[in-house]
């Protein structure tokens, strides 16, 4: 197949053979979508090999060449990246300069290496990118793939596959059990997906509906909250109040059928959240309004599954991370380092294999201090740049409302540190961040994408 590039502004990146990275980034963002933490523990896991670190080294050392040169080479390169490229250097630089720091420190060096991911999967956007270029009509195919996944499994998972108890062999002592049947947790991605792609909802309503019950009877507020400001800046950047208004109306239709007919059925065992109803369903809602701080270290301590400990047992440690970071100039500028046990920082985690605080801010303020803090925010702000130009480009309305909504995802939800949500995030940002290299008309000439996918856009826009 031809490159999509050879007659674009960058055709200088178009890749010798093309090959089968396309197809392989599609499979990891299915895989990791559709089966969070399952499918991040593919691989060997007593040899610690999994299939992130495998994929994302041959993509470097045995990924597309152009002129026999590294296509990744020739991309950080391209003007459109360049400053993408540039802030993205100095982010993994001064992460690999952690791993040096936490080790001086005397913390484990594997470890220490382990927490590097936060900086080293956004190489991923890379792969993302390239098959966005080589194949830009994928991307809504998946998606739309993955709703219907999602919907099916999600319900099945629901009602029967949670109380399986099979796991995967081989996981270390140290780390949860890894269940075979992973949690749907990405049901608001297939929402936004929808919403963003499909012409006319009504005709996609029983996907809609799937996925919302999903979404609601998996418990997970963080989705709900991610879901309902990924849509206001969806309307915000589209003005399609048409497609909102009916997302809203299939959404209450799915309420009013739950609230009439009274269904009620078992949650997922692990969620805390009892029943699946629209009286246990706000009451989960609600429940961080009504958290009582003043048991809160009592009630994680005996490892509490109620709503209100869920949520104060996690802002405890996050104040812990803020005040012990803060204790001197040296932790407040640069942090603890990888590899430090921030988990230890609460006296009822002391000792468990917690790593991540479910929180990208306390994440890179406590390993790394404000100067991280300020260089993932900085990064995540090209990349935003990036999805925003793509968006002036070809009117893809999905792009910036998902970088909305996953950045809202990570504050409270193990994000950028871990492969089933790092890896997917990063994929799909680069598959969309793709027409800043290629154009809207090169695109569909090459691959005589619908215009659908390219709605209003401007006749010159990809000049």
């Amino acid at each position: 197949m031809e490159a999509a590039t050879k007659t674009g502004p960058y055709s200088y990146l178009a890749a010798d053979r093309p090959g089968a990275w396309p197809a392989i980034a599609g499979t990891l963002m299915f895989g990791y979508l559709c089966l969070s933490r399952t499918f991040a523990y593919v691989g060997i896991p007593p040899w610690k090999v999994f299939v992130s670190e495998v994929v994302l080294s041959l993509f470097l050392l045995r990924g597309p060449k152009v002129n026999d040169a590294s296509w990744f080479f020739k991309m950080v390169q391209a003007p459109a990246l360049r400053r993408f490229s540039i802030v993205y250097g100095i982010f993994f630089t001064y992460g690999a300069l952690q791993v040096l720091h936490g080790i001086a420190g005397g913390n484990p060096p594997f470890t220490a290496i382990r927490d590097l991911t936060f900086n080293y999967y956004p190489l991923y956007f890379f792969l993302g990118l390239w098959a966005g270029i080589e194949r830009p009509d994928l991307l809504p195919k998946l998606l739309r793939g993955f709703a219907w996944f999602n919907g099916i499994y999600g319900v099945l998972y629901l009602l029967l596959l949670n109380r399986a108890d099979w796991f995967l062999p081989g996981i270390s002592d140290e780390i949860s059990p890894v269940p075979i049947f992973g949690q749907p947790m990405y049901s608001f991605v297939a929402l936004l997906g929808l919403v963003a792609y499909e012409k006319e909802l009504w005709r996609s309503w029983h996907l809609l509906g799937l996925n919302a019950f999903v979404m609601l009877g998996m418990q997970i507020r963080t989705e709900w909250l991610a879901f309902a400001i990924g849509m206001i800046t969806l309307f915000i950047v589209t003005r399609r109040g048409k497609h909102l208004l009916q997302a809203i109306a299939i959404l209450s239709v799915l309420f009013c059928l739950m609230y009439v007919t009274d269904f009620s059925v078992p949650g997922p065992e692990g969620r805390g959240g009892g029943d699946i109803s629209i009286r246990k369903l706000t009451d989960r809602a609600i429940a961080p309004f009504r958290a009582d701080t003043s048991n809160t270290l009592t009630a994680a301590g005996v490892g509490a599954e109620s709503q209100e400990a869920t949520f104060v047992w996690r802002t405890v440690w996050w104040l812990l991370i803020w005040s012990n970071v803060h204790s001197n100039l040296h932790t407040t500028v640069v942090g603890f380092g990888y590899g430090y046990p921030l988990g230890d920082l609460a006296p009822y985690l002391t000792g468990d294999f917690i790593r991540t605080p479910h929180n990208e801010f306390f994440y890179a303020l406590g390993y790394t201090g404000w100067t991280g803090v300020i260089l993932f925010f900085l990064f995540q702000s090209e990349l935003l740049r990036l999805l925003w130009r793509a968006n002036r480009l070809t009117r893809d309305s999905f792009g910036v409302p998902y970088w909305v909504a996953m950045m809202v995802f990570g504050m409270f939800f193990p994000l950028g540190e871990t492969p089933y949500g790092a890896i997917p995030f990063y994929l799909i940002a680069g598959w969309l961040a793709a027409p800043i290299l290629s154009g809207k008309h090169t695109m569909q000439q090459t691959y005589r994408i619908p215009e659908m996918y390219f709605p209003h856009a401007s006749t010159s826009a990809a000049t």
